[in-house]
Protein backbone atom coordinates (compact mmCIF):
# COMPACT_ATOMS: atom_id res chain seq x y z
CA UNK A 1 0.00 0.00 0.00
CA UNK A 2 1.37 3.30 -0.95
CA UNK A 3 1.98 6.19 1.37
CA UNK A 4 -0.77 8.10 -0.26
CA UNK A 5 -3.31 5.41 0.53
CA UNK A 6 -2.20 5.22 4.17
CA UNK A 7 -2.66 8.91 4.76
CA UNK A 8 -6.04 8.71 3.11
CA UNK A 9 -7.14 5.88 5.41
CA UNK A 10 -5.97 7.77 8.55
CA UNK A 11 -7.80 10.80 7.41
CA UNK A 12 -10.97 8.79 6.87
CA UNK A 13 -10.65 7.19 10.40
CA UNK A 14 -10.28 10.53 12.08
CA UNK A 15 -13.31 11.85 10.30
CA UNK A 16 -15.30 8.78 11.36
CA UNK A 17 -14.09 9.13 15.01
CA UNK A 18 -15.30 12.69 15.19
CA UNK A 19 -18.78 11.60 14.23
CA UNK A 20 -19.08 8.84 16.88
CA UNK A 21 -21.70 9.56 19.64
CA UNK A 22 -21.38 8.84 23.40
CA UNK A 23 -23.63 5.85 23.09
CA UNK A 24 -21.13 4.29 20.64
CA UNK A 25 -18.42 4.38 23.39
CA UNK A 26 -18.11 1.16 25.38
CA UNK A 27 -20.30 1.23 28.52
CA UNK A 28 -17.47 0.27 30.88
CA UNK A 29 -16.44 3.86 31.54
CA UNK A 30 -20.02 5.22 31.84
CA UNK A 31 -21.13 2.53 34.30
CA UNK A 32 -18.18 3.23 36.59
CA UNK A 33 -18.98 6.89 36.65
CA UNK A 34 -22.68 6.27 37.41
CA UNK A 35 -21.89 3.96 40.34
CA UNK A 36 -19.61 6.56 41.87
CA UNK A 37 -22.29 9.23 41.49
CA UNK A 38 -24.91 7.03 43.16
CA UNK A 39 -22.62 6.38 46.14
CA UNK A 40 -21.83 10.04 46.51
CA UNK A 41 -25.48 11.03 46.24
CA UNK A 42 -26.38 8.49 48.90
CA UNK A 43 -23.62 9.85 51.19
CA UNK A 44 -24.85 13.38 50.61
CA UNK A 45 -28.42 12.39 51.46
CA UNK A 46 -27.28 10.63 54.66
CA UNK A 47 -25.19 13.63 55.68
CA UNK A 48 -28.05 15.99 54.91
CA UNK A 49 -30.57 13.97 56.94
CA UNK A 50 -28.23 13.58 59.89
CA UNK A 51 -26.59 17.00 60.04
CA UNK A 52 -29.24 19.31 58.60
CA UNK A 53 -32.34 17.48 59.85
CA UNK A 54 -31.37 15.03 62.61
CA UNK A 55 -29.13 17.16 64.83
CA UNK A 56 -31.46 20.23 64.89
CA UNK A 57 -34.44 17.94 65.48
CA UNK A 58 -32.65 16.20 68.36
CA UNK A 59 -31.58 19.52 69.81
CA UNK A 60 -35.12 20.89 69.63
CA UNK A 61 -36.76 17.79 71.09
CA UNK A 62 -34.32 17.67 74.03
CA UNK A 63 -34.63 21.41 74.73
CA UNK A 64 -36.49 22.36 77.92
CA UNK A 65 -39.45 24.72 77.75
CA UNK A 66 -38.59 28.20 78.99
CA UNK A 67 -40.87 31.19 78.71
CA UNK A 68 -39.34 34.61 78.40
CA UNK A 69 -38.13 36.03 81.69
CA UNK A 70 -38.02 39.86 81.84
CA UNK A 71 -34.54 40.17 83.34
CA UNK A 72 -34.38 43.85 82.54
CA UNK A 73 -37.68 44.61 84.24
CA UNK A 74 -36.55 42.71 87.32
CA UNK A 75 -33.31 44.69 87.47
CA UNK A 76 -35.31 47.91 87.17
CA UNK A 77 -37.20 47.11 90.39
CA UNK A 78 -34.14 48.16 92.35
CA UNK A 79 -34.51 51.65 90.94
CA UNK A 80 -38.28 51.79 91.57
CA UNK A 81 -39.20 54.47 94.08
CA UNK A 82 -40.75 53.27 97.34
CA UNK A 83 -41.96 56.32 99.22
CA UNK A 84 -44.62 56.73 101.89
CA UNK A 85 -46.03 60.27 101.82
CA UNK A 86 -47.54 61.49 105.09
CA UNK A 87 -49.43 64.76 105.35
CA UNK A 88 -49.49 66.49 108.75
CA UNK A 89 -51.84 69.44 109.15
CA UNK A 90 -51.40 71.80 112.13
CA UNK A 91 -54.48 73.73 113.30
CA UNK A 92 -54.06 76.39 116.00
CA UNK A 93 -55.64 79.69 116.96
CA UNK A 94 -52.57 81.64 115.94
CA UNK A 95 -50.96 81.46 112.51
CA UNK A 96 -47.56 82.43 113.93
CA UNK A 97 -47.70 79.52 116.37
CA UNK A 98 -48.69 77.19 113.54
CA UNK A 99 -45.72 78.30 111.46
CA UNK A 100 -43.39 77.88 114.42
CA UNK A 101 -44.62 74.33 115.01
CA UNK A 102 -44.29 73.50 111.33
CA UNK A 103 -40.74 74.83 111.18
CA UNK A 104 -39.64 72.88 114.24
CA UNK A 105 -41.32 69.64 113.16
CA UNK A 106 -39.78 69.92 109.71
CA UNK A 107 -36.31 70.11 111.29
CA UNK A 108 -36.85 67.09 113.55
CA UNK A 109 -38.82 64.77 111.24
CA UNK A 110 -37.21 61.99 109.24
CA UNK A 111 -38.29 62.99 105.74
CA UNK A 112 -35.73 60.84 104.01
CA UNK A 113 -35.39 57.38 102.59
CA UNK A 114 -38.87 55.90 102.29
CA UNK A 115 -40.74 58.51 104.36
CA UNK A 116 -41.78 61.90 103.07
CA UNK A 117 -43.56 63.98 105.73
CA UNK A 118 -45.11 67.25 104.63
CA UNK A 119 -46.35 69.77 107.15
CA UNK A 120 -48.90 72.42 106.37
CA UNK A 121 -51.30 74.85 108.03
CA UNK A 122 -54.92 75.25 106.96
CA UNK A 123 -56.01 78.26 108.97
CA UNK A 124 -58.22 78.14 112.07
CA UNK A 125 -60.56 75.28 112.91
CA UNK A 126 -64.24 75.72 113.82
CA UNK A 127 -63.76 77.01 117.36
CA UNK A 128 -67.39 76.75 118.42
CA UNK A 129 -67.50 73.06 117.75
CA UNK A 130 -64.34 72.47 119.73
CA UNK A 131 -65.42 74.59 122.70
CA UNK A 132 -68.91 73.10 122.92
CA UNK A 133 -67.75 69.50 122.84
CA UNK A 134 -68.31 67.88 126.25
CA UNK A 135 -65.28 65.58 125.93
CA UNK A 136 -62.36 64.76 123.71
CA UNK A 137 -63.83 61.31 123.11
CA UNK A 138 -66.99 62.80 121.65
CA UNK A 139 -64.96 65.30 119.64
CA UNK A 140 -62.84 62.45 118.32
CA UNK A 141 -65.96 60.51 117.31
CA UNK A 142 -67.29 63.40 115.23
CA UNK A 143 -66.63 64.11 111.58
CA UNK A 144 -64.57 67.21 112.30
CA UNK A 145 -61.83 66.00 109.94
CA UNK A 146 -61.83 63.57 107.02
CA UNK A 147 -60.49 60.25 108.28
CA UNK A 148 -58.03 59.48 105.49
CA UNK A 149 -55.02 57.20 105.68
CA UNK A 150 -51.61 58.91 105.80
CA UNK A 151 -53.27 62.19 106.87
CA UNK A 152 -52.57 63.35 110.42
CA UNK A 153 -54.16 66.39 112.09
CA UNK A 154 -52.73 68.29 115.05
CA UNK A 155 -55.51 70.27 116.71
CA UNK A 156 -54.89 72.83 119.42
CA UNK A 157 -57.75 72.69 121.94
CA UNK A 158 -58.29 75.86 124.01
CA UNK A 159 -58.96 75.13 127.66
CA UNK A 160 -57.87 71.51 127.36
CA UNK A 161 -57.33 71.40 131.09
CA UNK A 162 -61.06 70.84 131.54
CA UNK A 163 -60.65 67.45 129.82
CA UNK A 164 -57.25 66.24 131.08
CA UNK A 165 -54.11 67.38 132.81
CA UNK A 166 -52.00 66.04 129.96
CA UNK A 167 -50.70 68.41 127.32
CA UNK A 168 -51.11 65.97 124.41
CA UNK A 169 -53.87 63.42 123.81
CA UNK A 170 -53.75 61.02 120.86
CA UNK A 171 -57.16 60.12 119.47
CA UNK A 172 -58.60 56.91 118.12
CA UNK A 173 -58.60 58.16 114.56
CA UNK A 174 -55.86 60.29 113.04
CA UNK A 175 -56.07 63.41 115.23
CA UNK A 176 -53.65 64.57 117.93
CA UNK A 177 -55.09 67.06 120.43
CA UNK A 178 -52.74 69.39 122.28
CA UNK A 179 -53.02 72.33 124.62
CA UNK A 180 -51.52 75.79 124.43
CA UNK A 181 -48.74 74.65 126.79
CA UNK A 182 -47.70 71.61 124.76
CA UNK A 183 -44.07 71.67 123.69
CA UNK A 184 -43.06 71.10 120.11
CA UNK A 185 -40.59 68.44 121.25
CA UNK A 186 -43.46 66.39 122.69
CA UNK A 187 -45.44 66.68 119.48
CA UNK A 188 -42.40 65.60 117.48
CA UNK A 189 -41.89 62.56 119.72
CA UNK A 190 -45.54 61.53 119.32
CA UNK A 191 -45.39 61.79 115.54
CA UNK A 192 -42.07 59.94 115.10
CA UNK A 193 -42.35 57.30 117.83
CA UNK A 194 -46.09 56.53 117.79
CA UNK A 195 -47.75 57.70 114.59
CA UNK A 196 -45.08 57.09 111.94
CA UNK A 197 -42.80 54.67 113.81
CA UNK A 198 -39.99 55.85 111.59
CA UNK A 199 -37.26 53.87 113.37
CA UNK A 200 -39.12 50.57 112.99
CA UNK A 201 -39.81 51.35 109.33
CA UNK A 202 -36.15 52.05 108.57
CA UNK A 203 -35.03 48.93 110.43
CA UNK A 204 -37.56 46.78 108.57
CA UNK A 205 -36.17 47.95 105.25
CA UNK A 206 -32.55 47.63 106.32
CA UNK A 207 -32.77 44.16 107.85
CA UNK A 208 -34.32 42.70 104.67
CA UNK A 209 -31.79 44.32 102.34
CA UNK A 210 -28.73 43.59 104.52
CA UNK A 211 -29.58 41.09 107.27
CA UNK A 212 -25.96 40.73 108.35
CA UNK A 213 -25.48 44.43 108.97
CA UNK A 214 -28.67 45.37 110.79
CA UNK A 215 -30.51 43.80 113.70
CA UNK A 216 -34.26 43.55 113.47
CA UNK A 217 -36.16 45.63 116.01
CA UNK A 218 -38.05 43.95 118.83
CA UNK A 219 -41.40 44.32 117.08
CA UNK A 220 -39.98 42.82 113.89
CA UNK A 221 -38.65 39.78 115.75
CA UNK A 222 -42.10 39.10 117.20
CA UNK A 223 -44.08 39.77 114.04
CA UNK A 224 -45.45 36.79 112.12
CA UNK A 225 -43.93 36.27 108.65
CA UNK A 226 -45.94 37.56 105.66
CA UNK A 227 -48.64 35.21 104.40
CA UNK A 228 -51.92 35.27 102.48
CA UNK A 229 -53.83 34.03 105.54
CA UNK A 230 -53.24 33.14 109.17
CA UNK A 231 -54.85 30.43 111.25
CA UNK A 232 -55.60 31.27 114.88
CA UNK A 233 -55.73 28.16 117.03
CA UNK A 234 -57.33 28.59 120.47
CA UNK A 235 -56.28 25.65 122.62
CA UNK A 236 -57.62 24.81 126.06
CA UNK A 237 -55.07 22.54 127.76
CA UNK A 238 -56.50 20.80 130.83
CA UNK A 239 -54.18 18.11 132.25
CA UNK A 240 -56.56 16.86 134.99
CA UNK A 241 -60.21 17.04 133.95
CA UNK A 242 -61.00 14.23 136.37
CA UNK A 243 -59.88 16.32 139.37
CA UNK A 244 -61.09 19.80 138.45
CA UNK A 245 -64.23 20.71 136.50
CA UNK A 246 -63.60 23.82 134.40
CA UNK A 247 -66.06 25.12 131.81
CA UNK A 248 -65.46 27.61 129.05
CA UNK A 249 -67.54 28.49 126.01
CA UNK A 250 -64.76 29.18 123.51
CA UNK A 251 -67.09 29.91 120.61
CA UNK A 252 -69.00 32.56 122.53
CA UNK A 253 -65.79 34.08 123.92
CA UNK A 254 -64.25 34.39 120.47
CA UNK A 255 -67.40 35.93 119.01
CA UNK A 256 -67.81 38.48 121.80
CA UNK A 257 -64.21 39.56 122.24
CA UNK A 258 -62.50 38.91 118.92
CA UNK A 259 -65.28 39.55 116.41
CA UNK A 260 -64.81 43.31 116.10
CA UNK A 261 -61.00 43.02 115.98
CA UNK A 262 -61.00 40.44 113.19
CA UNK A 263 -63.64 42.39 111.27
CA UNK A 264 -61.55 45.56 111.51
CA UNK A 265 -58.46 43.74 110.23
CA UNK A 266 -60.26 41.78 107.51
CA UNK A 267 -59.51 44.29 104.69
CA UNK A 268 -55.78 43.68 105.08
CA UNK A 269 -55.36 40.36 106.97
CA UNK A 270 -57.40 37.17 106.65
CA UNK A 271 -57.82 34.91 109.67
CA UNK A 272 -59.27 31.43 110.03
CA UNK A 273 -60.34 30.58 113.58
CA UNK A 274 -59.97 27.12 115.11
CA UNK A 275 -60.32 25.81 118.66
CA UNK A 276 -59.61 22.60 120.50
CA UNK A 277 -59.58 21.03 123.98
CA UNK A 278 -56.55 18.97 124.97
CA UNK A 279 -56.66 16.71 128.00
CA UNK A 280 -53.87 14.92 129.88
CA UNK A 281 -51.26 17.23 128.34
CA UNK A 282 -48.75 18.71 130.75
CA UNK A 283 -46.06 21.32 130.47
CA UNK A 284 -42.71 19.56 130.61
CA UNK A 285 -41.33 21.72 133.38
CA UNK A 286 -40.76 21.43 137.11
CA UNK A 287 -41.85 24.61 138.87
CA UNK A 288 -40.33 25.66 142.17
CA UNK A 289 -42.47 25.90 145.28
CA UNK A 290 -42.57 29.32 146.93
CA UNK A 291 -43.68 29.52 150.53
CA UNK A 292 -45.03 32.82 151.78
CA UNK A 293 -46.67 33.78 155.03
CA UNK A 294 -50.22 33.68 153.78
CA UNK A 295 -50.13 31.07 151.05
CA UNK A 296 -48.04 28.77 148.88
CA UNK A 297 -47.58 29.12 145.15
CA UNK A 298 -45.37 27.72 142.42
CA UNK A 299 -42.83 29.57 140.33
CA UNK A 300 -41.96 28.85 136.70
CA UNK A 301 -38.74 30.74 135.74
CA UNK A 302 -38.95 32.55 132.41
CA UNK A 303 -35.67 31.04 131.22
CA UNK A 304 -37.32 27.60 130.96
CA UNK A 305 -40.21 28.86 128.83
CA UNK A 306 -38.48 28.13 125.48
CA UNK A 307 -38.15 24.48 126.54
CA UNK A 308 -41.91 24.29 127.09
CA UNK A 309 -42.90 25.39 123.58
CA UNK A 310 -41.31 22.54 121.60
CA UNK A 311 -42.98 19.59 123.39
CA UNK A 312 -46.24 21.51 123.66
CA UNK A 313 -46.29 22.27 119.94
CA UNK A 314 -46.29 18.55 119.12
CA UNK A 315 -49.66 18.23 120.80
CA UNK A 316 -51.26 21.32 119.24
CA UNK A 317 -51.32 20.14 115.64
CA UNK A 318 -49.87 23.27 114.04
CA UNK A 319 -48.86 21.35 110.92
CA UNK A 320 -52.39 20.60 109.75
CA UNK A 321 -52.57 23.81 107.69
CA UNK A 322 -50.45 25.28 104.92
CA UNK A 323 -50.89 28.75 106.43
CA UNK A 324 -48.90 30.07 109.41
CA UNK A 325 -50.67 29.29 112.67
CA UNK A 326 -50.91 31.66 115.63
CA UNK A 327 -51.18 29.54 118.76
CA UNK A 328 -53.15 31.00 121.69
CA UNK A 329 -52.99 28.48 124.52
CA UNK A 330 -54.87 28.57 127.82
CA UNK A 331 -53.30 26.23 130.37
CA UNK A 332 -54.98 25.02 133.56
CA UNK A 333 -52.20 23.80 135.86
CA UNK A 334 -52.66 20.57 137.81
CA UNK A 335 -53.79 20.82 141.41
CA UNK A 336 -50.39 19.82 142.83
CA UNK A 337 -48.63 22.83 141.21
CA UNK A 338 -51.42 25.38 141.48
CA UNK A 339 -51.43 28.37 141.61
CA UNK A 340 -48.67 28.68 139.01
CA UNK A 341 -46.94 31.94 138.03
CA UNK A 342 -44.10 32.96 135.72
CA UNK A 343 -41.26 34.76 137.46
CA UNK A 344 -38.42 36.83 136.09
CA UNK A 345 -34.82 37.16 137.25
CA UNK A 346 -35.02 40.91 136.70
CA UNK A 347 -35.73 43.14 139.63
CA UNK A 348 -39.05 44.95 140.06
CA UNK A 349 -40.80 42.56 137.66
CA UNK A 350 -43.92 41.06 139.19
CA UNK A 351 -44.94 37.44 138.56
CA UNK A 352 -47.25 37.02 135.58
CA UNK A 353 -49.53 34.39 134.10
CA UNK A 354 -48.80 34.86 130.38
CA UNK A 355 -45.85 34.86 128.04
CA UNK A 356 -45.32 35.39 124.32
CA UNK A 357 -43.24 33.30 121.93
CA UNK A 358 -42.15 35.38 118.89
CA UNK A 359 -43.62 34.27 115.57
CA UNK A 360 -45.42 31.40 117.27
CA UNK A 361 -48.10 32.52 119.70
CA UNK A 362 -48.88 33.09 123.34
CA UNK A 363 -49.52 30.97 126.41
CA UNK A 364 -51.72 32.03 129.30
CA UNK A 365 -51.95 30.28 132.66
CA UNK A 366 -55.30 30.39 134.43
CA UNK A 367 -55.45 29.38 138.09
CA UNK A 368 -58.98 28.39 139.17
CA UNK A 369 -59.93 28.18 142.81
CA UNK A 370 -58.21 25.48 144.79
CA UNK A 371 -61.62 24.49 146.19
CA UNK A 372 -62.38 22.81 142.89
CA UNK A 373 -59.60 20.27 143.28
CA UNK A 374 -61.05 16.88 144.05
CA UNK A 375 -64.67 18.14 143.94
CA UNK A 376 -65.35 17.50 140.30
CA UNK A 377 -68.77 15.99 141.03
CA UNK A 378 -69.87 18.81 143.33
CA UNK A 379 -68.49 22.08 142.01
CA UNK A 380 -67.55 23.53 138.64
CA UNK A 381 -66.18 26.88 137.53
CA UNK A 382 -66.84 29.00 134.46
CA UNK A 383 -63.75 30.81 133.31
CA UNK A 384 -63.71 34.60 133.07
CA UNK A 385 -63.67 35.09 129.31
CA UNK A 386 -63.09 38.84 129.49
CA UNK A 387 -59.78 38.56 131.33
CA UNK A 388 -58.60 35.66 129.21
CA UNK A 389 -59.57 37.11 125.84
CA UNK A 390 -58.19 40.57 126.60
CA UNK A 391 -54.80 38.96 127.20
CA UNK A 392 -55.09 36.93 124.01
CA UNK A 393 -56.12 40.06 122.12
CA UNK A 394 -53.01 41.88 123.31
CA UNK A 395 -50.83 38.93 122.31
CA UNK A 396 -52.41 38.77 118.86
CA UNK A 397 -51.75 42.46 118.27
CA UNK A 398 -48.09 41.98 119.15
CA UNK A 399 -47.81 38.99 116.83
CA UNK A 400 -49.27 40.78 113.81
CA UNK A 401 -47.00 43.80 114.35
CA UNK A 402 -48.84 46.34 116.54
CA UNK A 403 -46.46 47.01 119.43
CA UNK A 404 -46.89 48.31 122.91
CA UNK A 405 -46.11 52.02 122.76
CA UNK A 406 -43.33 53.53 124.78
CA UNK A 407 -44.48 56.08 127.31
CA UNK A 408 -43.94 59.74 126.49
CA UNK A 409 -44.06 62.25 129.31
CA UNK A 410 -47.18 64.38 129.24
CA UNK A 411 -48.98 62.26 126.62
CA UNK A 412 -51.99 59.99 126.92
CA UNK A 413 -54.32 58.16 124.56
CA UNK A 414 -58.05 58.00 124.31
CA UNK A 415 -59.56 54.61 125.28
CA UNK A 416 -59.32 51.90 122.67
CA UNK A 417 -62.27 51.44 120.31
CA UNK A 418 -64.23 48.19 120.18
CA UNK A 419 -61.84 46.80 117.59
CA UNK A 420 -58.88 47.26 119.94
CA UNK A 421 -56.82 49.06 117.26
CA UNK A 422 -56.62 52.75 116.46
CA UNK A 423 -56.69 53.95 112.87
CA UNK A 424 -53.21 55.44 112.98
CA UNK A 425 -51.89 52.15 114.39
CA UNK A 426 -53.35 50.38 111.38
CA UNK A 427 -51.64 52.88 109.06
CA UNK A 428 -48.30 52.25 110.71
CA UNK A 429 -48.79 48.49 110.43
CA UNK A 430 -49.63 48.73 106.73
CA UNK A 431 -46.57 50.88 106.02
CA UNK A 432 -44.23 48.38 107.69
CA UNK A 433 -45.94 45.38 106.12
CA UNK A 434 -45.96 46.96 102.65
CA UNK A 435 -42.24 47.70 102.98
CA UNK A 436 -41.64 44.10 104.00
CA UNK A 437 -43.72 42.78 101.10
CA UNK A 438 -42.21 44.94 98.35
CA UNK A 439 -38.57 44.59 99.32
CA UNK A 440 -38.94 40.85 99.86
CA UNK A 441 -40.67 40.49 96.47
CA UNK A 442 -37.87 42.41 94.78
CA UNK A 443 -35.16 40.28 96.39
CA UNK A 444 -37.04 37.06 95.59
CA UNK A 445 -37.44 38.00 91.92
CA UNK A 446 -33.77 38.98 91.71
CA UNK A 447 -32.69 35.64 93.19
CA UNK A 448 -35.01 33.75 90.85
CA UNK A 449 -33.72 35.60 87.79
CA UNK A 450 -30.13 34.89 88.78
CA UNK A 451 -30.92 31.20 89.28
CA UNK A 452 -32.69 30.86 85.93
CA UNK A 453 -29.90 32.70 84.13
CA UNK A 454 -27.15 30.52 85.59
CA UNK A 455 -28.90 27.15 85.11
CA UNK A 456 -30.14 27.08 81.54
CA UNK A 457 -31.91 23.70 81.69
CA UNK A 458 -34.48 24.58 84.36
CA UNK A 459 -38.00 24.42 83.00
CA UNK A 460 -39.87 27.74 83.09
CA UNK A 461 -43.52 27.04 82.36
CA UNK A 462 -46.27 29.54 81.63
CA UNK A 463 -47.50 29.57 85.23
CA UNK A 464 -44.10 30.65 86.53
CA UNK A 465 -43.81 33.28 83.81
CA UNK A 466 -47.26 34.65 84.62
CA UNK A 467 -46.41 34.88 88.32
CA UNK A 468 -43.18 36.72 87.57
CA UNK A 469 -45.01 39.28 85.43
CA UNK A 470 -47.77 39.56 88.06
CA UNK A 471 -45.23 40.29 90.78
CA UNK A 472 -43.54 42.97 88.67
CA UNK A 473 -46.80 44.69 87.71
CA UNK A 474 -48.25 44.53 91.24
CA UNK A 475 -45.00 45.96 92.60
CA UNK A 476 -45.29 49.07 90.43
CA UNK A 477 -49.03 49.40 91.03
CA UNK A 478 -48.50 49.20 94.79
CA UNK A 479 -45.78 51.87 94.74
CA UNK A 480 -48.02 54.15 92.64
CA UNK A 481 -51.02 53.72 94.96
CA UNK A 482 -48.91 54.46 98.03
CA UNK A 483 -47.62 57.65 96.43
CA UNK A 484 -51.24 58.70 95.87
CA UNK A 485 -52.03 58.26 99.61
CA UNK A 486 -54.07 55.10 98.90
CA UNK A 487 -52.31 53.20 101.64
CA UNK A 488 -54.73 50.29 102.03
CA UNK A 489 -54.91 49.66 98.28
CA UNK A 490 -51.13 49.91 98.04
CA UNK A 491 -50.73 47.48 100.92
CA UNK A 492 -53.03 44.87 99.36
CA UNK A 493 -51.19 45.17 96.04
CA UNK A 494 -47.85 44.76 97.81
CA UNK A 495 -49.12 41.57 99.41
CA UNK A 496 -50.17 40.26 95.99
CA UNK A 497 -46.72 41.09 94.60
CA UNK A 498 -45.03 39.27 97.47
CA UNK A 499 -47.21 36.17 97.16
CA UNK A 500 -46.76 36.05 93.38
CA UNK A 501 -42.97 36.26 93.72
CA UNK A 502 -42.91 33.56 96.39
CA UNK A 503 -45.18 31.32 94.30
CA UNK A 504 -42.94 31.69 91.26
CA UNK A 505 -39.77 31.01 93.26
CA UNK A 506 -41.15 27.89 94.98
CA UNK A 507 -42.95 26.39 91.97
CA UNK A 508 -42.23 22.62 91.86
CA UNK A 509 -41.71 22.67 88.08
CA UNK A 510 -38.46 24.62 88.52
CA UNK A 511 -36.85 21.49 89.98
CA UNK A 512 -38.01 19.14 87.21
CA UNK A 513 -34.64 19.01 85.35
CA UNK A 514 -32.39 20.61 87.90
CA UNK A 515 -30.36 17.41 88.31
CA UNK A 516 -30.08 16.65 84.54
CA UNK A 517 -27.59 19.26 83.29
CA UNK A 518 -26.24 19.71 79.77
CA UNK A 519 -23.18 17.49 80.20
CA UNK A 520 -25.44 14.58 81.14
CA UNK A 521 -27.50 15.19 78.02
CA UNK A 522 -24.39 14.79 75.88
CA UNK A 523 -23.25 11.76 77.87
CA UNK A 524 -26.54 9.99 77.18
CA UNK A 525 -26.96 10.79 73.49
CA UNK A 526 -23.38 10.78 72.14
CA UNK A 527 -22.99 6.97 72.46
CA UNK A 528 -26.16 6.66 70.42
CA UNK A 529 -25.24 9.05 67.62
CA UNK A 530 -21.48 8.48 67.41
CA UNK A 531 -21.59 5.09 65.58
CA UNK A 532 -23.86 6.67 62.99
CA UNK A 533 -21.86 9.86 62.71
CA UNK A 534 -18.46 8.22 62.02
CA UNK A 535 -19.32 6.76 58.56
CA UNK A 536 -21.09 9.95 57.57
CA UNK A 537 -18.15 12.10 58.59
CA UNK A 538 -15.73 9.82 56.75
CA UNK A 539 -17.85 10.00 53.60
CA UNK A 540 -17.49 13.77 53.57
CA UNK A 541 -13.94 13.27 52.23
CA UNK A 542 -15.16 11.24 49.23
CA UNK A 543 -17.92 13.80 48.63
CA UNK A 544 -15.32 16.52 48.54
CA UNK A 545 -13.10 14.53 46.09
CA UNK A 546 -16.07 13.81 43.87
CA UNK A 547 -17.04 17.45 43.90
CA UNK A 548 -13.52 18.59 43.04
CA UNK A 549 -13.16 15.99 40.21
CA UNK A 550 -16.50 16.94 38.78
CA UNK A 551 -15.55 20.61 38.83
CA UNK A 552 -12.26 19.90 37.01
CA UNK A 553 -13.92 17.83 34.30
CA UNK A 554 -16.56 20.45 33.78
CA UNK A 555 -13.88 23.08 33.38
CA UNK A 556 -11.94 21.03 30.82
CA UNK A 557 -15.08 20.37 28.84
CA UNK A 558 -15.90 24.06 28.75
CA UNK A 559 -12.38 24.78 27.47
CA UNK A 560 -12.64 22.08 24.79
CA UNK A 561 -15.87 23.49 23.52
Amino acid sequence: MSGTDTESDNETFMQDAKGVSVSDIPSEFSTKRDDEDIRVYAAISFAFLLIIVGIPLWWKTTEVYRVHVPYGRIDDLKEAELMFPISVTILTQNSDRSNTIVQHLSNTSLSAGIINVRYRTDGIVDLDRVLTSPSLLELDSSDLFPNLSSHIYLLEVPGMLRFTVKDVVVGRKRVIYFSENASVETLSAVINQWIIRSKALFQTKAVIEAPNEWSRDKTGRRRMPPASQYDIMFSMVHPEPEKRDVKWNIREAISNHFGSLLTYLSPIISFHIKSQWLYSVRLEAHPRQVQEESHTWYSLPEDVLPHIITPLEKKLGSGVSEHPTIQLVLYIPPCQISPLYITSSRQNVLPSTAFLSPRWGGVQIFNPSQNLCGNVDKESSWLDSEIIMNTFKMQLKLLIGIPELEKIEGVEQLPLPASGIRDWELDSLMRIRATEHLISARITLKSLAQLLDEISNIVINDEVGDKIWEAILKFHESADQILQHNLMEGYNLSKQAFLAAETAFSDPSLLALLYFPEDQKYAVYIPLFLPVMIPVLMSLKSIRSWWVTGSVQTGEKEKAE
